[in-house]
């Protein structure tokens, strides 16, 4: 069992310190910041990320 912790803490502290150097990733809604219709003929700005087509991860810092 302390083996279990030690590695989710180990993998904690990487995760934490990935989101310090790479504070974004892709938006999971658009994938690449614009929502296309059926069609294709018609796009507008994702809502979540406001077209950027990034999102900061959960544990980085705010700027």
């Amino acid at each position: 069992m302390t083996t279990v912790v030690l590695a989710l803490l180990a993998w904690l502290a990487l995760y934490y310190l990935a989101c310090q150097i790479w504070p974004y990733t892709a938006c999971g809604r658009c994938n690449g910041g614009k929502h296309t219709s059926p069609t294709g003929k018609a796009w507008r700005n994702c809502s979540r990320c406001g077209g950027s087509g990034k999102k900061r991860r959960l544990l980085a810092r705010k700027p």
